[in-house]
């Protein structure tokens, strides 16, 4: 009968470390914009309002289709100082997760992979939470949704080394 030795120090590969860097550095500036978002939301929310009129005058002006205005109506109704701040503890606790995960992970305990999933999940339905099923809820939700999967896979490929 033939016995194997399992390793007691597992060796990450250097695709995960790459991965965790990557979460590292993203989700800390994530951390970081989110804390800025909130501190700072009335006076984003009065400069975008003030670009988004501008911009809705010109579309005004232009004769553009009703749809369009639609869309920029549905953003505006997002740039609230409350919307935005709403937004940016949804972001910063997808970061916590994802930055989390990212540690466990790199310490090679699989169960950061799921906290991962959790934030990016947070991550992802956040549009719709602030903005609902309109047009940019949506939209916001797949392009954030598109790279959140993208590094689920890249991250899933790895779990065969964690335990």
């Amino acid at each position: 009968m033939e016995t194997t030795a399992i390793n007691p120090n597992p060796v990450r590969s250097t695709f995960l470390t790459v991965l965790c860097v990557l979460t590292f550095i993203g989700s800390g500036w994530g951390v970081i914009g989110a804390v800025r978002s909130y501190a700072g939301a009335d006076t984003i929310s009065s400069v975008a309002n003030g670009a988004m009129q501008g911009a809705e005058d010109k579309l005004d002006q232009q004769g553009t289709p009703n749809f369009v205005k639609q869309i920029f109506s549905s953003l505006a109704a997002g740039l609230t100082p409350d919307s935005i701040r709403k937004s940016s503890i949804l972001k910063l606790i997808s970061c916590l997760l994802t930055l989390l995960g990212a540690i466990m992970m790199w310490n090679l305990k699989k169960i950061g992979f799921y906290l991962y999933i959790a934030g990016i999940a947070v991550f992802t339905l956040a549009p719709i939470i602030i903005l609902g099923s309109s047009l940019p809820g949506l939209a916001g939700a797949g392009g954030s949704g598109f790279i959140g999967v993208v590094f689920i896979v890249m991250y899933g490929m790895n779990l065969k080394d964690m335990k």
